[in-house]
């Protein structure tokens, strides 16, 4: 329990809020840039799995026309559990860097 208190305390230090005795101090500029730190590794990893969607249309098995959508269960079948671990791997690395923020 304490390494989640030392964890908590240097995620909020790196948030740049500061309690010294009675005050709670907000470093505005800090908080500024870890949220946009944030914001920027979610939009990059947002675009990434956005491109792999589009490519991934013909191999999910689903084509469509003018007249017609076709799908291929299948394929899409494949199609569905690739992208259930390209999140849980997109999750993880957001888990990952979240922590490496809070550590500097």
């Amino acid at each position: 329990m304490a390494k989640d208190t030392k964890k908590d305390t240097n995620l909020v230090s790196d948030i740049g809020i500061e309690v010294n005795n009675e005050k709670i101090t907000i470093d505005t500029a800090k908080t500024k840039e870890f949220f946009g730190n944030i914001q920027q590794h979610i939009q990059d990893t947002a675009q990434n799995i956005g491109e792999h969607i589009e490519k991934g249309t013909q191999k999910a098995g689903i084509k469509v026309d003018d007249e017609h959508i076709e799908v291929d269960l299948h394929q899409t079948k494949n199609f569905i559990e690739e992208i259930g671990e390209k999140i849980e791997h997109f999750l993880a690395h957001l888990e990952h860097s979240v922590d490496k923020l809070s550590k500097k």
